[in-house]
């Protein structure tokens, strides 16, 4: 953490656009998908004294990292250079440059990996799973070792992530049993959203778009974009809102690259959260149960079919102490929470100028979202399970407010939503 107060106060005193009578830091969460893990919002284990953690199964998404391409910051740019060409721009969009640069330096070639904090934030989560479920790793030579077992995507952050948590669960038990593997043959279980077709086209190309266009075309300002660029930028109505939307795309990933958060010197709060409700609305659409679809869900079993492998495996006692886990992506979380039930709005979204305040990507998947299944047993041999959110206990039967529930009854619930989607 002082190595990233270091760079970022070293990068204010080189660049006044950072300087500290101008920053002002919007609300976190309207970063959106790029927003950070909440620490602050862990709770203590749902868990009752009378029954042992004996195994977790854990699915997350990466941690925090740099922007996974220049491509954003290439669009910004020929936007602001064919300004300057016409003598348009204007000297905040020469700021603008200047701050896309600052990023592009920052980055330093480590496009998509994790950054610092990323780093820092998945050491913290291994290590505060092993240190609340105790009973799951304790290795204490009497018996089988506990073992941790993980698959990733073929994609390096996601591998990072995998690893980084692994060895801070390791690191407080170094008797446990770790393996881990990563590639393209666990796709269908961290990228169904590629592998699934039917899935990968609506996710592209779906009747979503049409209603997803008219919301950007409804809600995306222009006017951050005309500071930058002036009135004599050529530039259409919907070329300002694009611009507009790609200065949101490099400023919402700024905190996750241990950068200044993005100021009010170039968007309002306002203007801000317009950007974040069109996002919010996309991801909404391609990765969740809505109105339109239900075929994001369906990509998710397989995911959720290799979790009731697990929870059988308990029942007939064959699961060793331990933690399972699977590091995906945002794009395989979003399905596997609908198909759950977790997250999902009360009643079907219908009004999608609402759905900010309904559905949230910043709260179900921040970076280093993940979800927890903890299998638990009683002294009478009783089986149990709890469920875990992002650090807070969820219920794990959608509709119950149950935060601990017999195993059975889970798996007939997950029985239900496997054969009802």
């Amino acid at each position: 953490m002082k190595k990233i107060l270091i760079a970022a106060a070293l990068l204010a005193a080189a660049c006044p656009l950072f300087s500290a009578s101008r920053y002002t830091e919007l609300p976190a969460a309207l970063d959106g998908s790029m927003s950070l893990y909440d620490f602050s919002a862990t709770e203590p284990s749902a868990l009752p004294d009378s029954l042992t953690a004996v195994h977790i199964d854990y699915v997350a998404r990466h941690g925090a990292r740099y922007l996974t391409s220049e491509s954003k910051l290439k669009s910004c740019e020929k936007a602001l250079e064919k300004a300057r060409e016409r003598g348009s721009l204007t000297s905040k969009g020469s700021d603008f440059l200047k701050l896309l640069e600052s990023v592009r330096s920052n980055t330093g070639g480590r496009w998509g990996l994790l950054s610092e904090i990323g780093m820092e934030q998945e050491w913290r989560l291994g290590r505060e799973m092993a240190r609340m479920y105790q009973s799951a790793f304790r290795v204490d030579g009497g018996g089988d070792e506990a073992t941790v077992g993980s698959v990733a995507s073929y994609v390096p952050r996601v591998v990072q992530t995998m690893d980084i948590f692994t060895i801070a669960i390791a690191d407080e038990y170094p008797g446990i049993d770790t393996h881990s593997a990563s590639g393209h043959a666990y796709d269908r279980l961290t990228r169904f959203f590629v592998t699934d077709k039917a899935y990968d086209e609506w996710r592209k190309n779906g009747a979503w778009k049409s209603v997803y266009d008219n919301f950007v075309a409804r809600h995306i300002p222009t006017a951050p974009a005309l500071r930058l660029v002036g009135d004599s930028s050529g530039l259409s109505d919907n070329g300002l809102r694009m611009l507009t939307y790609d200065m949101y795309k490099v400023l919402q990933g700024m905190r996750a690259a241990s950068l200044p958060a993005p100021t009010d010197e170039w968007m309002s709060e306002a203007e801000y959260r317009a950007c974040w409700e069109a996002t919010n609305l996309e991801k909404y659409f391609q990765y969740s149960i809505s109105p339109l679809s239900t075929l994001p869900a369906d990509g998710a079993k397989s995911l959720l079919y290799r979790l009731l492998g697990n929870s059988v495996s308990f029942s007939d006692d064959m699961l060793p102490r331990g933690l399972t886990g699977v590091f995906g992506h945002a794009e395989t979380l979003l399905p596997f929470f609908s198909l759950l039930g977790v997250g999902n709005p009360a009643s079907p979204v219908t009004d999608y100028d609402s759905l900010s305040s309904q559905w949230s990507d910043a709260v179900l998947t921040p970076l280093g979202a993940n979800i927890a299944v903890i299998y638990a047993v009683s002294p009478t041999g009783r089986k149990y399970a709890s469920m875990r959110l992002n650090g807070r206990n969820v219920p794990p039967i959608a509709g119950r407010d149950e935060l601990v529930v017999p195993l059975q009854d889970l798996q007939d619930y997950w029985l239900e939503r496997l054969s009802a989607l």
